[in-house]
């Protein structure tokens, strides 16, 4: 007797970790995707149409999550946005100046440390100041939204105390200045205000 059918098989599209709702934490993923096969007797035989939408299965509770979640910041990814926007804001700040300037270099690499990233060095600071203008724009808004606004302010504070530390700033350091600040998501009220506070503690 032949027993004959439709199956869904699942197959395994990609993995990764990604931030579970349903665990409360980082966890690993596969991101899956159904297809329906012509079966004999159970066993899935000639492959037909896609079934259904992809989605995410964490692999520990193994709940099921629309890939939209991919879009949420890992607990990693967050711990790691204060020392990559400072990274940003700090190439930003040195490259609308003086590059070669030693002092503003110099206190340029050691904000992102300070920020948490203990690798950062001149030879990667370098990499960030050939980087499109716009290109680091964009990254700057994608992240700045995870901080608090007194961290942002810290951050656009400590960029415009490196662009002074060459001397008082000039038409492209202001400008680039404002810039970095409307990235991070301040107004034009706070970035003023953070911009004379760098000016009263380096004396410029």
């Amino acid at each position: 007797m032949l027993i004959f059918g439709l199956q869904v098989v699942y197959f395994t599209l990609g993995k990764g970790v990604f931030h579970c709702p349903n665990c409360g934490g980082d966890r690993e993923y596969r991101r899956r995707q159904g297809r329906n096969f012509f079966s004999l007797f159970f066993i899935p035989v000639i492959p037909l149409n896609k079934t259904g939408d992809e989605f995410v299965q964490c692999g520990t509770c193994k709940g099921r999550w629309h890939v939209g979640i991919l879009e949420v910041p890992t607990t990693a990814q967050l711990a790691a946005v204060p020392a990559l926007l400072m990274r940003l804001a700090a190439a930003q700040a040195l490259r609308a100046g003086d590059v070669t300037h030693p002092a503003a270099r110099d206190r340029a690499v050691a904000v992102v440390r300070q920020a948490g990233d203990a690798g950062y060095g001149p030879h990667v600071l370098d990499g960030d100041l050939g980087r499109p203008f716009d290109q680091v724009r964009a990254e700057m808004a994608h992240n700045s939204g995870s901080l608090a606004p007194e961290a942002r302010e810290n951050i656009l504070r400590a960029a415009a105390e490196i662009a002074l530390t060459d001397g008082p700033l000039s038409v492209s350091e202001e400008e680039t200045l404002h810039a970095v600040g409307a990235d991070l998501g301040l107004t034009r009220i706070q970035i003023g205000g953070v911009i004379s506070l760098a000016r009263q503690s380096t004396g410029f």
